[in-house]
């Protein structure tokens, strides 16, 4: 799935998602929703219904989408 595509998907529900840390560890969120876009969508609130913790996410930082990869 190419970045571009990203923003639509992930207004769909519920997904899961991998990203990229700032320390270089893949986290994986399953079982999230995005809550709201900011900074013309470079980064986006992701909240996970399992803990009701709320992360925010560089959209470029998003390696994978449902099992799908991402790529720029």
């Amino acid at each position: 799935m190419h970045i571009s595509q990203l923003h639509r998907a992930i207004e769909r529900g519920e997904c899961s998602l991998a990203f990229v840390s700032e320390r270089g560890e893949r986290i994986r969120l399953d079982r999230c929703v995005c809550t709201s876009f900011h900074s013309s969508g470079q980064t986006l609130n992701v909240k996970i219904y399992t803990s009701g913790e709320i992360r925010k996410v560089n959209r470029y930082t998003i390696v994978e989408f449902n099992g799908k990869e991402v790529y720029l």
